[in-house]
């Protein structure tokens, strides 16, 4: 019986690649006399019908490859690993084992779009944080004129434009993921129209993240901090009051009894206007007889930030080293 053509799917631009393949695997195996041609349709659709070759009165859809042989078990075993010549040739370990699922999942463009829409999230709180230290309340970081614009009616105001628009832009992408959660929730097996959906968003989204990136690391390297404005905030509301209880604590004291202590402390301190560390040995002593003179130690700013001397704690110590670690990271 004379050699028929069979159709072998490919890959649309890697037709080719999947033809040049089968010719190589025939001649590997020696069944290159089982093969009279192997093609790759370029102008016309061309169908095979009962074994025969015909062109067809339609435009053309590249993706196959045309196959004549005789097809016994070897070659017919040759032409079935196919998927797994194409799938190397896009960079996947294997082919897909469920068809249907192939074609109507879009997880991979979730999952992408999932991937952004976190990123973007942490991207707009670290603005929002910007935003903050940037105002005349705060004041704790200063930005250039390369990521702020002047107010339109106060001449002395500076508007962190690029930290706003960062913020904004998450909502877009976050947005994206839930357009294409909404658009995939009702479909049923397999393909439908309803899937082109997934493009517009996932594209827009990959290159509004890409935006923001480029801006918040823009603007970590533009920001100037006021380190004595920073010292004075994180000084401020009596936020060595726990460090108070912790000394507290290690001289024997319950945890709630030590809380009720500082709670009296804060009130005293609160009502002559001064902070703990400014409060006479006396006046301390007065709420509790462990408190010596070394209290003071605990009640500093940088004692505090000494004491924690953890894993991730806010002693410059370790401060430093993860600063080291993460510059060795991104190095």
């Amino acid at each position: 019986m004379a050699n028929r053509w069979y159709i072998v799917h490919a890959y649309s631009n890697f037709e080719n690649k999947v033809a040049q393949s089968i010719r190589d695997q025939a001649v590997q195996r020696n069944l290159a006399d089982k093969f009279d041609e192997i093609m790759v349709p370029t102008e016309k659709v061309v169908e095979v019908r009962r074994g025969r070759k015909v062109d067809a009165e339609r435009k053309f859809f590249p993706g196959y490859v045309l196959v004549k042989c005789d097809l016994t078990d070897d070659v017919y075993h040759l032409i079935k690993n196919t998927p797994k010549v194409t799938a190397s040739l896009l960079g996947f370990d294997r082919p897909t084992s469920n068809s249907l699922d192939s074609v109507s999942d879009r997880d991979f463009a979730l999952e992408a779009l999932s991937a952004a829409s976190i990123c973007a999230m942490h991207l707009s709180r670290f603005a929002e944080e910007i935003v903050i230290w940037t105002t005349p309340q705060f004041g704790l970081v200063a930005l250039s004129d390369k990521f702020t614009t002047g107010s339109s009616i106060m001449p002395q105001k500076r508007n962190p434009d690029a930290a706003e628009l960062v913020r904004g832009k998450s909502g877009r992408i976050i947005g994206a993921l839930t357009a294409l959660l909404i658009v995939m929730k009702g479909l049923p097996l397999t393909y439908a129209k309803d899937m082109q959906e997934d493009k517009e968003g996932l594209f827009d989204a990959l290159h509004s993240l890409s935006l923001c990136l480029a801006a918040m690391s823009g603007m970590v390297r533009d920001m100037t901090p006021d380190t004595k404005a920073m010292k004075k905030a994180a000084g401020s509301g009596y936020a060595t009051a726990t460090d108070l209880a912790d000394y507290l604590v290690k001289k024997g004291l319950a945890f709630r009894d030590a809380h009720e202590v500082v709670a009296h402390a804060v009130k005293s301190a609160q009502a002559a206007g001064k902070d703990l560390s400014e409060l006479p040995l006396a006046t301390l002593q007065s709420f509790h007889a462990a408190i010596q003179a070394d209290v003071f130690d605990c009640l500093s700013l940088q004692g505090s930030l000494d004491a924690r001397n953890t894993i991730g704690g806010t002693a410059p110590e370790r401060v430093l080293q993860e600063i080291a670690l993460h510059r060795q990271r991104l190095a």
